[in-house]
């Protein structure tokens, strides 16, 4: 197995003293696609919120390779490489999708500057390889409000991969597609695992099946379980707390 490029360590956050999470201990290797599952509240997307600084920890650590990146701050953690797709897409809508790619591309800090570093043409090749990646090749010019659903959940991956992040965070990003939408992020994710770490929130467990190597079960904000599909509807412990009395094949 690949050496760790993501560990957290008894990684906790309290809420008005309510453990949303509770110390979480993760081992997420180098180029690895890894799932989260659990039942609604179980703290699978404050553990993202974590992770890319969005919220600081009360307690715990955060490793990205050798750097403890806990508390560090949102823009610091993106700027060493974690990017992060929320479940809504969060894209310019009157922009086209080639904007998009080029406000996302850019190295400024300020937003504002973003906005107005806009270059009419071409895409260069950085943005020509993300969009074909996701499928966008042939929308590069159509405005963001024009895509469908599944297209603005691309476009917002699209977005994250033009920061060339190490690692991938992602909510949900099959939510709302249809079945030929989720068949093609499932390969889109399948084909990004390696040359990145994917990490993926999901309750759609016909997807799971699709993508998964390794599942993380969490349960009332801690890891209940890990391992392989097959282990995991095997686990009398998550039959019991999260999948009442299926299997996870049947869920």
């Amino acid at each position: 197995m690949a050496s760790p490029i993501l560990r957290t360590r008894n990684l906790t956050v309290r809420f008005d003293e309510f453990p949303a999470v509770r110390d979480v201990n993760l081992d997420i290797a180098d180029g690895e696609l890894r799932v989260v599952i659990g039942a609604n509240g179980a703290g699978k997307s404050t553990l993202l919120d974590l992770l890319c600084g969005k919220t600081l920890p009360s307690e715990g650590e955060i490793w990205l390779r050798d750097k403890n990146i806990a508390g560090i701050g949102e823009a610091a953690i993106a700027r060493s490489g974690i990017g992060r797709k929320f479940q809504t897409p969060t894209v310019f809508k009157d922009m086209t999708v080639l904007e998009n790619l080029q406000v996302a591309s850019n190295r400024r800090v300020r937003v504002f500057e973003n906005l107005f570093e806009r270059i009419a043409g071409k895409a260069n090749e950085r943005e020509a390889a993300v969009a074909e990646r996701t499928g966008l090749q042939d929308s590069l010019n159509r405005r963001a409000s024009e895509l469908s659903h599944g297209q603005l959940q691309w476009l917002e991956l699209a977005m994250v991969l033009s920061q060339e992040p190490k690692i991938i965070l992602l909510d949900e990003p099959a939510a709302g597609m249809t079945a030929a939408e989720t068949d093609k992020t499932a390969g889109l994710l399948l084909d990004l695992a390696g040359d990145h770490t994917v990490l993926v929130i999901e309750h759609d467990m016909a997807f799971v099946r699709q993508i998964c190597r390794t599942i993380t079960v969490m349960h009332q904000g801690s890891v209940l379980a890990e391992g392989t599909a097959e282990e995991i509807e095997h686990n009398p412990a998550v039959i019991e707390a999260y999948l009442g009395s299926a299997t996870l094949s049947h869920a």
